[in-house]
């Protein structure tokens, strides 16, 4: 679009990009002050808008954040320079929409507003009514985290781990109703298998031999998973189980207690396209977009080098919904949960969606049996806006769908 579009910049980065997405126009000019128009935020969204909108030339401005008349004096000239521009009043510092107000009055300069939330544009043209519509723009859980300054590696469930066909999601359905009828079982089980399997490696074909003895009761999974046709070649005799997994995936669900969680939450969004537009599970997120070889930090040690940006940091978020242009963060916990994810939660949410994202800590369990002093973990969540979407195992899917529909609310 050949048109010229003047974005107020903002320390949210999703507010410096609306008019990027919804005209892919010939140019923007960013005016902002210094302490927020720094030299990483502009490389993050010039990065993003070589994705979205390659061919917009984008201009930056820096005016003082103490002096209107700079302000007045760089708004004019812009509007000398470009009499058909566009002004977008999403973002943008005190005085410069105290300077736009000013000048505005008397150069009758066309306002828009686009709200990142629901893509609802407000236009005011000189010599007309305001006017609203709406339209449908969207970003990917990727172009979200770049927009942000950080990447998706490589060891991203999605890229590294999951196939997801009309076949595994029906597997991941079929496991999950195992798991709900197991609840707290499911996870000794798999941890007692996961050891095993490490003890017990399979052969060159896949076939692994299990000693009953070293399994105990979790052998009860390996006759549930074979019921169900996740196994092949399933045999049994007086002290040894035999069976090849049905593919690997079905071997990664088994061996990793928190997976089935992740991949149900993963799997009920996905049913729903028209609300959800992207999806990502197991998210490996380099905070500094450049990360060569991998580190992942324990959180509870390591809190200030999580808020120290000059650390290549990669921390992992279980489950990211895109809705629209807002992303949605979600922790998934099938056993106990503690402060400390509630504070990582918080951390890569504000890091990687600033405001507008919406953040959830999900719970097979009920919270009451899994978290010791439940009441104050309930309101500590509160007040990090946190939802708290617990006891998972004795929802239907239809009611576990409602409630994340509503996260975006």
């Amino acid at each position: 679009m050949d048109k010229v579009f003047v974005e107020f910049f903002s320390d949210e980065a999703l507010e410096n990009v609306m008019c990027l997405l919804q005209y892919h126009p010939k140019k923007v000019i960013y005016m902002g002050h210094k302490s927020s128009m720094i030299t990483k935020k502009i490389k993050s969204l010039t990065n993003f808008a070589k994705l979205k909108s390659p061919d917009t030339e984008l201009e930056f401005i820096e005016v003082p954040r103490d002096s209107l008349t700079d302000c007045i004096d760089a708004l004019n000239k812009i509007a000398d320079e470009n009499p058909e521009a566009y002004y977008e009043l999403t973002g943008g510092g005190e005085m410069i929409l105290i300077a736009f107000g000013y000048v505005s009055a008397t150069r009758n300069l066309k306002t828009i507003r686009i709200d990142p939330y629901t893509g609802l544009e407000l236009s005011i043209l000189p010599g007309s009514e305001p006017t609203q519509h709406q339209d449908a723009i969207s970003i990917t859980v990727k172009e979200n985290i770049i927009l942000h300054g950080g990447k998706l590696t490589q060891q991203t469930g999605n890229y590294s781990t999951w196939s997801f066909t009309e076949s595994f999601y029906q597997d991941i359905r079929t496991i999950w109703e195992i798991a709900k009828n197991l609840r707290h079982k499911w996870n000794r089980y798999c941890a007692v298998i996961e050891d095993v399997i490490k003890a017990n490696p399979c052969d060159e074909s896949g076939l692994y031999i299990f000693p009953k003895s070293t399994l105990g009761e979790s052998a009860t999974l390996f006759f549930k998973l074979n019921n169900k046709g996740m196994l092949k070649d399933f045999s049994t005799d007086a002290k040894r189980i035999r069976f090849r997994f049905k593919n690997e995936q079905i071997k990664h669900i088994v061996t990793k207690t928190g997976n089935i969680l992740e991949l149900h939450v993963y799997e009920v969004a996905s049913r729903r396209r028209d609300i959800f537009n992207d999806e990502i599970i197991g998210a490996m997120i380099d905070w500094n977009g450049d990360k060569t070889q991998q580190e992942k930090l324990d959180f509870a040690s390591d809190y200030q080098r999580y808020m120290n940006a000059s650390y290549d940091t990669i921390n992992e978020i279980d489950v990211i919904l895109m809705q629209s242009c807002v992303p949605i963060f979600i922790s998934c916990k099938s056993g106990k949960a503690s402060s400390n994810s509630l504070h990582e939660l918080q951390t890569v949410t504000s890091r990687f969606g600033g405001k507008y994202a919406r953040k959830a800590l999900v719970m097979a369990m009920p919270c009451d049996e899994t978290s010791s002093g439940t009441s104050f973990f309930k309101q500590r969540a509160k007040e990090m806006h946190i939802w708290v979407i617990d006891n998972v195992y004795s929802m239907t899917d239809e009611e576990l769908l409602k409630k994340l529909i509503l996260l975006h609310n």
